[in-house]
């Protein structure tokens, strides 16, 4: 596992030693050797992965782990000679969350310990909590009105049980060529994604926030969702009504605990018998400062020095894990890149700036603000409620026809942004956003890689992560492939991260 994590750091690096230009320029072999022996022989890339996560855990925006992630960061940016080492604001974020602790249990009709993880950005409860669940499913109109005014001070069970599955395929699978063949003849799509899939509910989930706060609930519990929790994984991340990053004031505390542990409950109770639960559950909203923070590091360039590579991951995290997939392995990976670099004395002809960015789980804070910063925004409208959802489904015309592109000087200084957010499996190529012009420079690029399997480019755009925002305002935005391990079938927003 330790070798894979260096081959995916070495791969990911062999990238900026291409001139992000439009015109095909040969790679520098011996360079190519230096970074393997360097990254092979010295990595520190499990000493920064173990960090970040043993030690910090997990990491959201505004609270004590993130800021001691960022200085952590920062300073090894510092210790290994990086320049213009820094934490630096990218625009208001919100309010930070952290659970300091939960305890979940079945009393009756016997005692079981349920394995149970506070939704970000809800409340905790006012000490102990003890009673009888009520299964009390709300989603249309009339949900409401049949629960009106019958769920003050109880336990509630928000969900359907689902029913846990065997699975008759592995947990984990690399790409075979024929995968990777698929992935490369992909057509770009002529009409903009519909992003289809979810139906919008009945009720909003303001109103759901807002009915469940009037009744005065003590505690709401959701069952771990989708085919995750087949796995006997518990599925962790904001709680849709809450805004993402502030708290409604009065709101009721709310959990998820495993799909099976519910199931159990919910069966119980059909047959008649009572079940008592107790729970507790401590979390800390800090208020002090609103600002999101990411973190940035060069290595000077040197004939043109004034022109700039970004590379980067998002260090914050969601909190059912300690966020080691996602991200603190892009950070590691990005660290590394840079770090090999300074130890091999590399003079790159453009300046090389990592980025790790905060705020991407809550719609890319980090990278949004640092791009409408530093390169280009439109109006200020767009600025303070950027329409994501639109843009994922309208990718072909981001910014729409009304919109403006505000150019700023930076814009016409960087070449490209690589980022590093698909899980942990080795790379196998990368997707290039419809960018034609640069496929024959990644097709350079790959050449001395093949034998590690760097075989694939991919036309159509891939989403979901930071390369977004600047591929958003026409700056070369590209995310790697990698093998897909077991990201989504167990580890993505789980308990393990």
């Amino acid at each position: 596992m330790k070798k894979g994590r260096r081959v995916t750091a070495i791969l990911a690096l062999m990238v900026l030693l291409i001139p992000v230009s439009f015109a095909q320029e040969k790679v520098d072999v011996g360079m190519v050797n230096r970074i393997w022996e360097e990254g092979v022989n010295r990595s520190q890339i499990m000493e920064t992965l173990s960090y970040l996560t043993d030690v910090i855990g997990p990491r959201i925006q505004g609270t004590p782990a993130m800021k001691k992630a960022s200085e952590w960061a920062k300073n090894r940016f510092t210790e290994w000679g990086l320049m213009n080492s820094a934490i630096e604001p990218c625009g208001e974020f919100g309010l930070g969350w952290a659970n300091e602790y939960i305890s979940v249990h079945m009393i009756e009709p016997s005692y079981a310990p349920i394995l149970a993880y506070a939704k970000p950005w809800t409340l905790g409860t006012q000490g102990k909590v003890k009673g009888q669940p009520v299964l009390a499913v709300v989603r249309t109109k009339p949900d409401l009105e049949k629960w009106a005014g019958k769920l003050k001070g109880a336990i509630v069970l928000t969900d359907p049980p689902r029913q846990v599955h065997p699975s008759f395929k592995p947990y984990a699978s690399r790409y075979t060529d024929e995968d990777l063949k698929g992935i490369a003849e992909t057509p770009i799509p002529l009409q903009p994604k519909d992003g289809g899939g979810r139906e919008k509910p009945e009720i909003k989930w303001e109103e759901l926030v807002e009915f469940y706060k009037n009744e005065e609930v003590a505690l709401l519990i959701d069952s771990s969702d989708g085919s995750r929790s087949d796995f006997g994984t518990v599925h962790v991340d904001a709680y849709e009504g809450n805004g993402k990053n502030h708290v409604i004031p009065g709101q009721s505390p709310r959990i998820v605990i495993t799909a099976e542990a519910y199931a159990r409950i919910c069966r119980i109770l059909d047959l008649k018998v009572p079940v008592t639960l107790e729970a507790e559950v401590r979390n800390t909203i800090y208020d002090q400062d609103k600002m999101g923070y990411n973190v940035v590091a060069e290595i000077a360039g040197s004939d043109k020095k004034g022109e700039l590579v970004m590379l980067g991951g998002h260090l914050d995290s969601w909190t059912g894990g300690t966020g080691a997939v996602d991200n603190a392995s892009g950070c590691a990976v990005a660290m590394e890149a840079v770090r090999i670099l300074q130890a091999l004395g590399v003079k790159p002809k453009r300046t090389i700036r990592a980025a790790l960015w905060t705020g991407e789980e809550e719609g890319f804070y980090g990278s949004r603000g640092y791009v409408f910063t530093h390169f280009g925004d439109t109006d200020k409208e767009t600025l303070k409620n950027p329409d994501w959802e639109a843009y994922e489904k309208n990718w072909r015309n981001p910014l729409g026809d009304s919109k403006r592109l505000i150019v700023k000087p930076e814009y016409y200084k960087i070449s490209g942004y690589f980022n590093y957010d698909n899980g942990s499996g080795r790379i196998r190529g990368i997707y290039i956003q419809e960018n034609f012009q640069v496929r024959p420079i990644f097709e350079e690029w790959m050449k001395p890689l093949r034998d590690l399997g760097v075989t694939t480019i991919a036309l159509q755009p891939t989403e979901g992560t930071d390369h977004l925002p600047f591929d958003y305002i026409g700056i070369p935005g590209f995310q790697f492939i990698q093998d897909p391990l077991d990201y989504f079938p167990t580890v993505h927003h789980t308990n393990q991260d």
